[in-house]
């Protein structure tokens, strides 16, 4: 996990938890920190490893390792539904608090994560349309139906297709 987005996902919690109970509060820096502690103890593994002696040897192996692993680890790494949902938690967090820019990147890694996730699509298409972006709105509503064609709004989301298409 890149440290940037580490320290989004913290910054996000600190302003959850302003607004939560103490219960909740305990619940959610509990999961922050057993995140945190494997991130932190791999920076430092590495960068212990990286000064000893025998460093060399061991990123030699490692590369050789990382080069003969196979294609179903590397698409295991790529998909991951649990992140996906918590960035379109943390995107509807910041569109609640206002602020529908900063929650764009978040559904585009969403959706990267998970391709065939519905909900990013439309909350992109929602947060386009109000910006006036007809463009990218008419990309993600198609996308939406594409991924998800019998949604239980599908009637409605094909009349905003049609009256962002027209000119």
């Amino acid at each position: 996990m890149p440290i940037g987005r580490l320290k989004a996902d913290f910054h996000f919690v600190a302003l959850w938890l302003r607004n939560s109970n103490n219960l909740r509060r305990v619940a959610v820096l509990t999961c922050v920190f057993a995140a945190a502690v494997p991130v932190a103890q791999a920076a430092r593994q590495s960068s212990s490893s990286s000064s000893s002696s025998s460093s060399k040897s061991a990123k030699t192996d490692q590369a050789t390792s990382d080069s003969s692993g196979d294609s179903s680890s590397q698409q295991q790494a790529q998909y991951n539904p649990r992140e996906a949902e918590k960035d379109v938690e943390v995107a509807t967090f910041y569109m609640r608090k206002g602020d529908p820019d900063a929650s764009i990147p978040r559904l585009e890694e969403a959706i990267r994560l998970r391709p065939n996730y519905a909900k990013p699509r439309l909350m992109l298409a929602e947060i386009y349309e109000k910006k006036e972006d007809k463009e990218n709105a008419l990309k993600y509503y198609r996308e939406y139906l594409q991924v998800y064609p019998h949604a239980p709004d599908a009637k409605k989301v094909e009349k905003k297709i049609a009256k962002l298409s027209e000119p």
